[in-house]
């Protein structure tokens, strides 16, 4: 990473001597006529898992003149933004990563500039960068910096400036770094084409260049027109601080596969495996699941002697590469979460001969059967699953994870009373989708547990796995569904969420509050906007009365019980028809 913000013109080249390069780079900055230079810019050309998860990027800021602060803002952004980014995990997409890092560095520089009263010493800068990952550009921008985009001899502005023009030589900024407590960025996705050339500039330079002008310096020079543009900027009367990156994209940088799924997308199926069979180091025990899709063994490590559970995949979808890489995902995904209430999967301890992944064997039973064995658990217990659960969600929700396949089935219960997830099949992370090759469009979980927005092919989120807890949290209370059993391609069968009826709890438990069945409404409202926000006010709410659930009118008698609803209809009929006779 070179950031570049010096008072004389610094011209920084990560050119190569052929275009066998994928990406080249160069970066120019003068302070021009002023004093000081007030703007940063920087190139970061990754490599590794970090060009796969994160891509090569440039980035420029421009420290607003008006405050003391902004040259010291811009370098604090800039350098800030590409260290931290680099940090996210992998589970992240390359937009939620730089929302998160440009929130953070927002509330850093506003603390800064010690609050909106205090703008005149504030640390305020514009920001603007273009993250090339695989075959796609990442913009971000707030201010009016600009990126702008040579193709093809047409020059393309692919931000919009976040400024308005008060006069000759005034402009008033609506929207910079540390302007207020919170910010909003604008964020694009553009398709690469071999060829692009990309230039991100402050406005000291495209202020002061003629489009046709500016299309004609880089479409003559390429990637040599940082000098040429920052003399023509100045010729043309620039009296601000140039500052530029400029990329060419050579080759397209085709989606990386995780080198998890390159070392084991070729490896064979396993046979089916039988007590006493070997493979890689483990001893096969028992088998203790079978399904269409997979094969679950109780395994044995001949060198530890721990007790293991090894997954494998079903022959049935040998020849299914979309169902081979989902299978290789779940690995992925298991090994970026450490916690007590996730199942734990182990990296490989040498190189595999077969597809496989080995993880803790949880001794127990699962939801399922610990919920035939307790058809009428005490309140308190259920609370306490529901804890346990909601604190595995939790660590999902931080790596932007959502399961997406929350049922009994997938619940392990221990001997200790503890929970632990065993599947993450179903898991949708971000930053892993941004790698894959097949995207699966069909509904991950059970239908019954699934999330509405699913089969009605809106955006799934973390809200979507509240709904699948909110479902189990009523099983656990009632032995039911909170709306009726579903079956088919699309067990809703519905075109609105307004169709849904919610069942109320009561009428199955007539010793659960109305407060309990107020949350659980919520917890499993169709319309995802209608659903909680957090996991902890679900969990508030479960244990301390809300005012809002309590003394309410209550819903129609067809939607709080239907039975009893058409037993009183016969019942009104049959006296109808009697009062007629007499």
């Amino acid at each position: 990473m070179n950031i570049t913000c010096e008072t004389n013109i610094v011209i920084h080249s990560d050119q190569q001597a052929s275009n066998s390069e994928k990406l080249e780079f160069v970066t120019a900055t003068d302070c021009g006529q002023r004093t000081y230079n007030d703007d940063a810019v920087a190139v970061y050309r990754a490599s590794g898992s970090e060009r796969r998860y994160r891509g090569s990027l440039a980035a420029i800021a421009d420290g607003v003149g008006s405050a003391e602060a902004g040259g010291a803002a811009a370098r604090a952004a800039v350098s800030g933004f590409i260290s931290d980014y680099y940090s996210t995990p992998d589970s992240w997409s390359v937009k939620q990563a730089a929302a998160k890092v440009l929130q953070a560095l927002n509330s850093w520089l506003y603390r800064q500039s010690g609050g909106a009263d205090e703008v005149q010493r504030g640390w305020l800068t514009t920001f603007s960068a273009v993250v090339l990952k695989g075959a796609t550009a990442h913009l971000i921008h707030i201010g009016d910096s600009r990126i702008y985009r040579l193709r093809d001899g047409q020059l393309e502005c692919l931000t919009r400036d976040h400024s308005r023009t008060l006069g000759p030589g005034r402009t008033f900024l609506g929207r910079a770094l540390g302007m207020d407590a919170h910010i909003e960025v604008d964020y694009r996705q553009e398709p690469l084409q071999a060829g692009d050339l990309f230039c991100v500039t402050t406005d000291g330079i495209h202020d002061f260049l003629p489009h046709k002008q500016f299309t004609q310096l880089l479409c003559e020079h390429q990637l040599d027109a940082a000098q040429p543009l920052l003399a023509a900027a100045l010729e043309n009367g620039s009296l601000d601080n140039l500052s530029l990156a400029v990329c060419r994209v050579n080759v397209l940088d085709a989606p990386e596969a995780d080198d998890l799924v390159r070392a084991t997308g070729d490896l064979p199926f396993p046979p089916p495996l039988r007590p006493g069979n070997k493979i890689d180091g483990y001893e096969v025990l028992q088998e203790l699941h079978a399904s269409s899709r997979s094969y679950l063994y109780l395994v044995r490590d001949m060198e530890s002697g721990a007790m293991r559970a090894l997954k494998a995949p079903s022959e049935n979808f040998i020849d299914d590469p979309a169902y081979i890489e989902r299978f290789i995902a779940e690995e992925w995904t298991g090994r970026r979460l450490e916690h007590p209430a996730i199942v734990k999967v182990f990296p490989p301890r040498g190189e595999r001969r077969f597809l496989y992944h080995v993880m803790e064997y949880v001794d127990g039973q699962n939801l399922r059967q610990w919920m035939q064995l307790n058809p009428h658990p005490p309140l308190d217990q259920v609370r306490n699953l529901v804890q346990q659960l909601v604190s595995a969600l939790r660590r999902l929700q931080r790596l932007e994870i959502v399961h997406g396949d929350l049922k009994p089935e997938n619940i392990m219960v221990d001997t200790a009373g503890r929970l632990k997830l065993i599947d993450l099949g179903g898991a949708n992370a971000a930053g892993l989708q941004e790698l894959l090759r097949y995207q699966d469009s069909a509904p991950p979980g059970s239908k019954n547990y699934c999330a509405p927005e699913y089969f009605m092919r809106d955006a799934a989120g973390h809200r979507s796995d509240i709904f699948s807890l909110g479902v189990i949290t009523y099983e656990l209370l009632t032995g039911h569904y909170p709306y009726k059993e579903r079956f088919g391609s699309n067990p809703y069968h519905l075109k609105s969420y307004a169709n849904m009826r919610y069942l109320s709890a009561c009428q199955h438990r007539e010793d659960l509050p109305e407060w309990i069945d107020g949350a659980l409404r919520r917890a499993c409202a169709p319309a995802p906007r209608n659903r909680y926000p957090a996991l902890s006010e679900f969990v508030q709410d479960l244990n301390t009365p809300n005012s809002n659930f309590i003394n309410k009118e209550k819903p129609p008698l067809m939607e709080r019980n239907p039975l009893l609803f058409w037993q009183v209809v016969a019942a009104l009929a049959i006296l109808s028809h009697l009062l007629y006779f007499l």
